[in-house]
């Protein structure tokens, strides 16, 4: 937190040492973004159709009528019950503490940028958003799957924006220009502007 009071301090300035556990973190963040969205993509098939089966169930049992333990396999689909409140809460719970404080990183690395002010504040903004509505829409997807859609669309906005927030400080951080620094306080107008 100490850089973000220090004037014209960019990313590219840092020590090498910290490039390289800040680039470390970026990395270890990509590898789990990529690992979630195969999990999801497993689960739920990236697929309006998928997700709202993952999530709101499916009453199709004529691939399996027993509810095989196995669906979802090469040997069939199982019958798939909705999510129950008590699973959306498990799943949803620890997301709601964790990943905040990824972003929160990630927003604070982005800030060290010489990105323009606005465009920092609407990958912050998009990056949060999405993972809200990501991880708090599906509490409503179980009894209206009409909302499926903005969810695998919200979604995909969250990996874009997590993507955008690992790359963005990661190539800044060395290749970028220093010129144009963070300015922890940000200059005041004068009557005379």
């Amino acid at each position: 937190m100490h850089y973000l009071t220090r004037q014209r301090l960019h990313i590219a300035r840092f020590h090498p040492l910290m490039k390289v556990l800040l680039s470390l973190y970026i990395v270890s963040v990509l590898a789990a973004m990529w690992v979630a969205t195969l999990k999801y993509t497993d689960r739920g098939e990236w697929s309006f159709g998928g997700v709202r089966e993952f999530i709101a169930g499916s009453a199709d049992t004529s691939h399996d009528p027993f509810g095989d333990p196995m669906g979802g396999t090469e040997e069939g689909l199982a019958y798939a019950e909705p999510k129950s409140r008590r699973e959306l809460v498990d799943i949803v719970h620890p997301h709601l503490f964790s990943i905040p404080i990824v972003l929160f990183l990630l927003g604070h690395l982005v800030h060290l940028t010489g990105l323009r002010d606005g465009l920092k504040l609407a990958i912050n903004v998009t990056a949060f958003g999405s993972f809200l509505v990501t991880f708090l829409l599906p509490f409503a997807v179980v009894t209206r799957p009409g909302l499926t859609p903005v969810l695998v669309v919200s979604g995909s906005v969250f990996v874009a924006s997590c993507v955008v927030l690992c790359l963005v400080p990661f190539c800044s951080m060395w290749w970028g220009n220093p010129e144009r620094g963070f300015d922890a306080i940000p200059a005041r107008r004068t009557s005379d502007d």
